[in-house]
């Protein structure tokens, strides 16, 4: 009896409602929600919306587990955030204590600046504002490519890593490369190789 009776309250399902606060994070469910009882997630199995009031972060996604004060994962997600960037992933994480969000999976990213951003990782750091994108990475607007870029939403410039190619003055460097670019409102200003050591060191954290 106890082998059949453990497995039965492994998972808890707690019903259909409206809005539910799970460690700072508001959390509408589109369907029921089951409380795993051995590992003390939240699963939403037909997804929902969350939204961090701190940060201005909204993620909806077509499934998602939480662990509460922790971490959200989320598949099929879209996020926007406080700066008007929009992201598209089919697998998220939401660390909520580094202030992370990590992307993967046909990755998508646009804002006023970066338009049809893609790279094979893309780390949205809510903290600081700066944007990551990691590994094959290339853009429609400005048109790029380049091995890494970390962007800050702050001072509206970028940091490209090599190798790296930019259309704009067809600047282009082999690994080890860096460029900086700088924009003005929604427009590419300029685009130059060689940042100062100040520069690099600022986005370098950014770049791995």
């Amino acid at each position: 009896m106890k082998r059949l009776f453990l497995p039965l309250l492994a998972a808890l399902t707690l019903g259909v409602g409206g809005a539910v606060t799970f460690g700072g994070l508001s959390v509408t469910p589109r369907g029921p929600q089951n409380l795993n009882l051995q590992t003390g997630a939240t699963e939403l199995p037909q997804g929902g919306t969350a939204t961090d009031a701190r940060t201005g972060l909204r993620l909806s996604a077509a499934r998602m587990e939480l662990q509460p004060g922790e971490r959200l994962t989320a598949r099929s997600a879209t996020v926007t955030t406080r700066q008007g960037g929009t992201l598209r992933a089919g697998s998220v994480t939401y660390d909520l204590g580094r202030g992370t969000v990590t992307a993967s999976g046909n990755v998508t990213y646009t804002d006023a600046r970066l338009q049809g951003l893609k790279a094979e990782r893309l780390v949205l750091h809510v903290r600081t504002g700066f944007v990551s994108a990691l590994g094959g990475v290339q853009a429609q607007t400005p048109p790029l490519r380049a091995a890494a870029l970390a962007f800050d939403g702050s001072t509206s410039q970028a940091v490209l890593a090599g190798p790296y190619r930019v259309s704009a003055g067809g600047l282009q460097a082999g690994a080890g490369g860096r460029a900086l670019l700088v924009f003005g409102g929604t427009r590419l200003l300029r685009a130059t190789p060689n940042p100062d050591a100040a520069t690099v060191g600022r986005f370098s954290p950014y770049l791995r």
